[in-house]
């Protein structure tokens, strides 16, 4: 039987997750469908690579959740952002209910290693039918979680964390660079990352034979989730000026170019530092900071790639030394044992067999991704109205919209709420009908 696979996901490392998830090995036929929710920046190499492994849609989550065809898939993975997992949950079942279908089973995953808020991440994933997982320590980790709630015993496949995939015969390394790859939130106070900066110069100068290459997390003009106060450029500028080493620059390629060709990667704790060794490059971490978990630098003691950048200085060895230990790669979920072929394996008893959903509502536990009536998402929204909370507001209102798609007032308090003009906001909230009850 060929097995009917849709991926949904909205954002370029989400996609790069469902890239690396559809490399199979399993001889089972399948059929795949990969759902780019549209935004700008999408890298078009990204989609062009994705495109073929099986169809390619652009739907965004309405528009999709809409679409006859939904009711065909054997399975459905989500990777979205944030609380748009359970939303997603939560509307298609409501539409597989008004459609008179059966939902096929669903499955979600984590696109890296998650540092912190590991368990805020499950309670939002819980209710769908299969969670992928990195490895031995997420599974670990999410068994202490459940074990004594109702929760316990949902079903798992550790898929691993390889990402990249290397194209073409092995490159030349000769090439003496280090590539440090900056993150925007880690660390996040401006004196922390003037030190971070230092610590490069002067890694630079005690190493003159070595080109030291900083890639930025975003372009000056770019943004992301967590607010960056002074753009990496600008610390550089500010903090070394004339006296910046000519051999540490800004690269703004794509990790995937650089990491190929460059001896050293380099992080706080970005878990790029995996893509480095699926593209063999030594990766090191930057231990000037300490080992501290809001840093997400703890998971990474036991590896033995942790550095103090003040006191390094012989590149030349650091790039013939060891690679992590392989029982710390193996914790993570880095090695032969896990892999896409695990999720497959773990579909087979759930697809086309009826399923009771999970209770989310529990006595006595609060779950992220409990369901929430359309009425109660109305009213909560409108009382962030009268709040001025019309980001708050304009989140409820999405969800009411995944639930009720062909509401039409629901659109438009949604679009009131996001109005960028205050005029205009004013205008269409006094012009749709609020919701009181």
């Amino acid at each position: 039987m060929t097995l009917s696979l849709l991926l949904v996901a909205d954002t370029d490392s989400q996609l790069l997750y469902c890239e690396a998830l559809s490399r199979f090995s399993h001889p089972q036929p399948i059929r795949l469908t990969i759902n780019v929710v549209p935004r700008d920046g999408t890298p078009r190499e990204v989609l062009q690579r994705i495109g073929r492994l099986g169809r390619v849609w652009q739907r965004s989550v309405p528009q999709l959740l809409q679409d006859p065809e939904l009711a065909s898939f054997s399975a459905i993975g989500v990777f979205l952002t944030g609380s748009k997992i359970a939303e997603f949950r939560s509307a298609y079942r409501h539409q597989a209910e008004r459609e008179g279908w059966r939902p096929a089973p669903l499955f979600c995953g984590f696109n890296g290693v998650v540092l912190e808020h590991f368990d805020e991440a499950i309670t939002w994933r819980l209710g769908y039918d299969l969670i992928c997982l990195n490895g031995p320590r997420d599974l670990r980790r999410m068994e202490r979680l459940l074990r004594t709630t109702p929760y316990a015993g949902v079903s798992t496949a550790l898929t691993g964390l390889r990402r990249q995939a290397p194209a073409g015969p092995p490159p030349d390394r000769r090439q003496r660079r280090l590539v440090f790859a900056e993150q925007v939130a880690m660390p996040a106070l401006s004196e922390e990352r003037a030190r971070m900066v230092q610590l490069l110069a002067g890694l630079a100068d005690r190493c003159p034979d070595w080109e030291i290459t900083i890639r930025p997390r975003t372009a000056p003009e770019e943004s992301t989730f967590h607010a960056q106060e002074i753009h990496i450029s600008e610390t550089l500028a500010r903090e070394l000026g004339p006296l910046q080493p000519a051999n540490l620059t800004l690269s703004y390629a794509p990790l995937a170019e650089l990491l190929p060709t460059s001896r050293l990667f380099a992080t706080v704790s970005s878990t790029a530092f995996f893509d480095a060794l699926d593209l063999g490059c030594r990766p090191l971490v930057m231990g000037d900071f300490g080992l501290a978990n809001g840093y997400g630098q703890a998971v990474f003691e036991a590896s033995g790639m942790v550095r103090q950048f003040a006191d390094l200085s012989d590149l030349d060895g650091e790039a013939e030394g060891p690679w992590p230990a392989p029982e710390w790669l193996e914790w993570m979920g880095y090695g032969d044992a896990f892999g896409p072929d695990n999720l497959l394996r773990a579909l087979e008893p759930l697809v086309g067999q009826e399923r009771e959903p999970l209770q989310l509502r529990q006595h006595g536990y609060v779950v992220n991704a409990s369901d929430r009536a359309t009425n109660q998402l109305r009213l909560q929204a409108e009382s962030l109205i009268q709040q001025g909370d019309y980001g708050g507001a304009g989140s409820l209102l999405e969800l009411a919209q995944l639930q009720r798609p062909e509401h039409r007032n629901i659109r438009r308090r949604l679009v009131a709420v996001r109005s960028r003009s205050r005029f205009m906001r004013w205008l269409r909230l006094r012009l749709s009908a609020g919701f009181h009850g």
